[in-house]
C-alpha cells in the first residue's frame, strides 16, 4: 500500500518497465479462470435436472460452486472460507512523470470460525487471512501521492492477519488479540469496495507515513477492546506494533515481530438504521437510510524528524469520516444514492503529507435490470505540510502544494462471483507539483470469488 516518499522533481532512470512476462502471466490467469468456470459449471449442471439449470446459475455465488454441498455444511458448523483473485490493470496515456502501464494482482484466502456453532463456546471467533500479491506500481511510476490502485504495496507471499476475539456482556464488549492491520479498522473507508484509488478504496492514505499505523497486508501484533454502550454507539481502542519496515522485519507474517515504538489508535462511531451498509436487507416495509459517523486518532511516541531533519518525540493524526445513504428508490432496497466524506490532519512541521480530504458519491443499481451494479465518483485532496513544500525543489521553481484527483467508475457484477470495474481517474498537480503535467489514468479492476 505504501511507498517511500521521493522527490517529485526527479524521474528515476532505474524504475522497472512493464515486463512482457507479467502481461503473459495475467493473461494466463484470466484464461484459466474462464476455462475453469466452464468446467466447473458443466460438472455442477450434471447434478441438476434440466429444468433447474437456470436456478443454478442464479444462485451459484462462487466460481467453483458449493463443493458438492461441503461449503454450506461447513458454514452451518461455523467455518467459513473466502478465496478470491483481484487485479487492477491501469495505464496513464498522458501526463505524470512518464507515460506507462502497470498491473497489480492479489490472490487472498480467508477463514473465519465461530466457536459458538462449532463447539458451543459462545462469543469466541477466530480469523486468519493470507495472500500472494505481485505487479507494478503505477502511482510510483507517474509520481502521484494518491495511488491509482488501492491494492499496491510490496511483492509478497504473507500471512496477513490472525486473531482470536471473545464477546462478553451479551455482545456489548469485545476483546481481540493477535495480528492485524490498524488501517483495516481505524481510518478505513466504509464504501471502499466502490473505488479503486487508494485513499477511497482502502483507508486514508497518510496514516502509515504519519504514525506507522500498520496496514494490510503487512499486519503487526496487536490487541483491541471495543465497547457498545448502546446499540448505535461504539468506542474502541487498540495498541499496535509500530514496525517501521514491516516487510523486512517480518517478511512472512509468521514471526510475530514487535519492533520500534507502539502505535495507539482510538475511534468512536455512531450508526443509525443499523444494517449492512453494502446491502440493505431488513425493514422491508419502509425505506431506510443507514449511516455511520466516526472520529478517531492515532499516536506514536517515537522519534520523528521535521523538514530540517531534527528529531522530536511523538506524532499524531486525527480523522473524521461520515457515510450516509441519501436516497432510496424503494422500501426494503439499497437501490439509490450514498455519500461519503472523510478528512485527517496531523502537525505540518513533522509530516510531509499532513492533511487529506476524501469525498464521494455512489449510486447502487443505476440500471433497474442490474441492481447489483454500481456507479461511483470520488475526489481526493492531499496537502503537503508548509515546511516541506520547498524540500527538494530547485531554486526558482514553484513550491509544492497539493494534489487533487478524481475517479469515475462503473462496477458491473457480471456474475455473482465475477466483477468487472472500468475506471477513469484524473490528477491535477501530480505529486503536489504544478510543474508535472496533469495525468489521466484509464483501466479496470476484475475480481473473481472462487
Amino acid at each position: 500500500m505504501k511507498r517511500k516518499h521521493v522527490s517529485r522533481w526527479i524521474c528515476y532512470a532505474n524504475r522497472q518497465p512493464w515486463k512482457g512476462a507479467q502481461k503473459i502471466g495475467y493473461l494466463a490467469v484470466l484464461l484459466f479462470l474462464c476455462s475453469a468456470a466452464r468446467v466447473f459449471a458443466q460438472s455442477e449442471v450434471t447434478q441438476y435436472a434440466e429444468n433447474d439449470i437456470s436456478t443454478l446459475h442464479r444462485t451459484r455465488s462462487y466460481l467453483f460452486g458449493d463443493w458438492d454441498g461441503k461449503r454450506s455444511e461447513l458454514a452451518s458448523r461455523g467455518i467459513n472460507f473466502d478465496f478470491f483473485y483481484v487485479a487492477d490493470l491501469l495505464a496513464n496515456p498522458v501526463g505524470g512523470i512518464r507515460q506507462t502501464e502497470a498491473g497489480w494482482g492479489r490472490i487472498r484466502g480467508t477463514v473465519d470460525i465461530d466457536f459458538g456453532k462449532l463447539s458451543d463456546w459462545n462469543g469466541l471467533t477466530f480469523h486468519a487471512t493470507g495472500l500472494w500479491q505481485f505487479g507494478g506500481n503505477l502511482g510510483n511510476d507517474i509520481g502521484t501521492l494518491a495511488n491509482p490502485s488501492g491494492l499496491v504495496s510490496a511483492h509478497t507471499t504473507r500471512l496477513d492477519s490472525f486473531w482470536l476475539q471473545q464477546a462478553f456482556l451479551h455482545n456489548r464488549l469485545f476483546i481481540r488479540a493477535g495480528q492485524f492491520a490498524g488501517l483495516d479498522f481505524y481510518g478505513n473507508q466504509e464504501y471502499g469496495a466502490s473505488y479503486l484509488i487508494e485513499p477511497l478504496d482502502y483507508a486514508l492514505g497518510n496514516l502509515f507515513s504519519t504514525t506507522y499505523e500498520s496496514f494490510d497486508p503487512a499486519a503487526t501484533p496487536a490487541a483491541q477492546i471495543q465497547v457498545f454502550p448502546w446499540r448505535t454507539l461504539y468506542v474502541k481502542s487498540a495498541v499496535l506494533a509500530g514496525n517501521r519496515n514491516p516487510y523486512q522485519q517480518d517478511p512472512t507474517g509468521f514471526n510475530f515481530k514487535i519492533r520500534n515504538t507502539p502505535v495507539f489508535v482510538y475511534e468512536v462511531g455512531f450508526t443509525h438504521d443499523e444494517e449492512d451498509l453494502a446491502r440493505q436487507a431488513s425493514h422491508w416495509d419502509r425505506k431506510t437510510y443507514p449511516g455511520i459517523y466516526k472520529f478517531g486518532a492515532a499516536y506514536n511516541g517515537g522519534k520523528f524528524p521535521n523538514a530540517a531533519g531534527i528529531q522530536s518525540n511523538g506524532n499524531y493524526l486525527i480523522y473524521g469520516m461520515a457515510n450516509q445513504a441519501l436516497f432510496r428508490s424503494d422500501a426494503g432496497s439499497n437501490r439509490g444514492l450514498d455519500g461519503t466524506i472523510g478528512f485527517d490532519w496531523s502537525p505540518g512541521d513533522v509530516n510531509r503529507e499532513n492533511s487529506q480530504i476524501t469525498a464521494g458519491v455512489r449510486f447502487n443499481g443505476p440500471i433497474p435490470s442490474r441492481l447489483q451494479d454500481g456507479v461511483a465518483f470520488g475526489f481526493i485532496y492531499t496537502k503537503i505540510g508548509d515546511p516541506f513544500q520547498s524540500v527538494g525543489v530547485p531554486l526558482g521553481m514553484p513550491l509544492l502544494g497539493s494534489e487533487k484527483a478524481i475517479e469515475l467508475n462503473y462496477a458491473a457484477q457480471l456474475k455473482p462471483y465475477l466483477l468487472f470495474q472500468p475506471v477513469f481517474q484524473y490528477y491535477w498537480d501530480v505529486g503536489a507539483n504544478s510543474h508535472i503535467p496533469d495525468a489521466a489514468v484509464l483501466g479496470f479492476r476484475v475480481k473473481v470469488n472462487f
